[in-house]
C-alpha cells in the first residue's frame, strides 16, 4: 500500500503546506524542456531558482531517444541520471528528490530509488513502442566491382525483423553495368545462309547488361557505441541479361541462377528513429555461366563468377532490439 499511496502523491500536485517542505530546484540544459519541466514543477509548488545554490537540487535537462534525460545532484553532493518519456513524469522524479516530508517518513531512500526506477520503466515502455516496432527497412545506394573487370551501378531495398539475437529478412537489388570499367563489349560478325561470317573483321560495339537479385538474409547486429557493427550473410536467386544493338542486328542473353553473399555492415543512429548504413559485400554466382554466349552473329560476355559490392543507405528502425 505504502508505494501505490506514493506514486499517486507523486501524480498529483503538491499542496501549499507541502511546498515549503521541498527543496528548491536549479535547471539547466536544453532551453524548449527546461521551460516545460519549469512549468509542471510550478504545478506541483515547487520552486525553480537561478542560478543554483548550495541548498539547491540541481538538474540538467537533454534530449533523448526515448524522451527527456535528467541529471540530478542534491544539496549533499548525491547525483543520479534517469529517463523519462516526458516533462509530467521528469517532474515526479524531481520531486522525489526535493520532498523530504516523503522520503524520510515513507520510505527508505533506496526503496525511493526503486520507485523511480519503476517509474521510468513504465515510462520509457510506450517510448520505446514509437520508435522500434521490432522490424526496420533500409533503401541504399550500391556499387559493385565484378571479376570480370566491370563497374556497375545500382539500389536496393531491404527489411528485417529481429529474431532473437539477428535480424531476418528480404533484400532485392538492381544493378546495371557502367560501362566505363572492364572494356566489356559485344562483338559482332554478320551471317551468311549458310552460317559463315561475311565480315573477316567482327565489329566491336558496346553491350546493355541489367542484374537484378533477390535474397533472404540473416544478420547478427553487435552493439557498438551507440551503434551496432556485425556480419551478415544471405542466400537466394538472381537474373542477368546481356543485349547487344547493332543496326538492324540484335541479340540477348538471359541467365538465372543461385546467389549467395556474406556482409559486414555498421548501422549508426541519426534521428527521428533513422540510422545510415554503410556494408561491404561479396556475392558468389557459384554456377554462373562464365563462357561467351553465341547468338544471332553476337558474341557476348558469360556472366561474372561474383562482386565485391560497397553499400550506402539510409535505415528506418534499428537493428538492434536495445536501441
Amino acid at each position: 500500500m505504502i508505494p501505490v499511496a506514493v506514486l499517486l502523491i507523486f501524480a498529483a500536485p503538491a499542496g501549499p503546506g507541502l511546498a515549503d517542505k521541498a527543496t528548491p530546484v536549479a535547471l539547466t540544459g536544453d532551453s524548449e524542456m527546461v521551460s516545460a519541466l519549469a512549468r509542471s514543477l510550478a504545478d506541483r509548488k515547487i520552486r525553480v531558482v537561478s542560478p543554483a545554490g548550495m541548498e539547491t537540487v540541481q538538474v540538467q535537462v537533454q534530449p533523448d531517444a526515448s524522451g527527456i534525460r535528467l541529471s540530478i545532484q542534491d544539496r549533499n553532493g548525491h547525483a543520479v541520471e534517469r529517463i523519462v518519456a516526458n516533462a509530467e513524469i521528469a517532474a515526479a522524479v524531481v520531486e522525489s528528490w526535493v520532498r523530504e516530508d516523503l522520503a524520510r517518513p515513507l520510505l527508505e531512500p533506496h526503496e525511493i530509488a526503486t520507485l523511480e526506477r519503476a517509474m521510468v520503466t513504465r515510462a520509457r515502455a510506450p517510448a520505446r513502442l514509437r520508435t522500434s516496432s521490432g522490424a526496420s527497412v533500409t533503401i541504399a545506394g550500391v556499387t559493385s566491382l565484378a571479376t570480370d573487370g566491370s563497374l556497375w551501378i545500382g539500389a536496393g531495398l531491404g527489411a528485417c525483423v529481429r529474431v532473437g539475437g539477428f535480424c531476418v529478412g528480404l533484400e532485392a537489388q538492381v544493378a546495371g553495368d557502367s560501362a566505363t570499367m572492364g572494356n566489356i563489349g559485344a562483338r559482332y560478325a554478320a551471317l551468311s545462309c549458310d552460317g559463315s561470317n561475311t565480315n573477316a573483321q567482327p565489329q566491336q560495339r558496346q553491350l546493355t547488361r541489367l542484374g537484378a537479385e533477390a535474397l533472404v538474409t540473416a544478420d547478427l547486429p553487435l552493439r557498438i557505441g551507440a551503434g551496432t557493427f556485425g556480419p551478415g550473410i544471405g542466400l537466394g536467386a538472381g537474373w542477368l541479361s546481356t543485349s547487344a544493338l547493332l543496326g538492324d542486328h540484335s541479340a540477348n542473353a538471359t541467365t538465372v541462377g543461385l546467389r549467395a553473399e556474406t556482409r559486414i555492415l555498421l548501422s549508426w543512429p541519426l534521428a527521428w528513429g533513422l540510422a545510415v548504413d554503410l556494408g561491404l559485400w561479396a556475392d558468389v554466382l557459384p554456377f554462373a555461366h562464365r563462357n561467351n554466349f553465341n547468338t544471332a552473329g553476337f558474341d557476348l560476355p558469360g556472366e561474372p563468377l561474383g562482386f565485391l559490392r560497397a553499400q550506402l543507405g539510409l535505415r528506418y528502425g534499428p537493428l538492434d532490439r536495445s536501441h
